[in-house]
């Protein structure tokens, strides 16, 4: 990932995680909501973050070289299909459990604004997989017909 990329994702993450503390800092005067959430959303968060972690470990094993003539390691990258966890169903399935952990936050939180920021996440996760998927589809003549791009069997 090219290092403005990364710059730029970690930055808004920082503000959000910031912008959700000082949100949730405004409503400590407010009255608790009458459900809690907070274990069932701890529980979600934990299988987003876990299911994110697990496909992000799969895509890293991905990281191949096609060797050069000389045999000296260097060369050019080399693309492949996704397998393993998600991957047969879908082509992000890390951003859907990003999501999840995302909805786990907002259950966690219970305010009108995390809710927000999960809805926008998943909005822009969603079409960032609809993206990634066209992509596939245009490298590779064999790219399976059957996988969705971010909830299985659905979109």
């Amino acid at each position: 990932m090219a290092r403005d990329t990364v710059l730029t994702i970690s930055i808004s993450y920082v503000l959000v995680a910031t912008d959700m503390i000082y949100a949730q800092h405004l409503t400590s005067c407010l009255p608790d909501p009458p459900l809690d959430l907070l274990y069932p959303g701890v529980l979600v968060f934990a299988v987003g973050l876990a299911g994110n972690f697990y496909h992000h470990c799969l895509l890293s094993q991905l990281r191949t070289t096609k060797q050069g003539g000389g045999g000296g390691g260097g060369g050019e990258k080399a693309y492949k299909i996704p397998t393993g966890g998600l991957f047969g169903l879908v082509t992000c399935p890390h951003y859907l459990f990003e999501i999840i952990g995302f909805f786990g936050f907002a259950m966690i939180a219970q305010t009108v604004h995390a809710l927000a920021v999960a809805a926008g996440t998943a909005a822009y996760l969603a079409g960032r997989s609809c993206a990634t998927r066209r992509w596939y589809e245009s490298k590779f003549e064999d790219f399976p017909e059957n996988i969705k791009a971010l909830v299985p069997y659905v979109l």
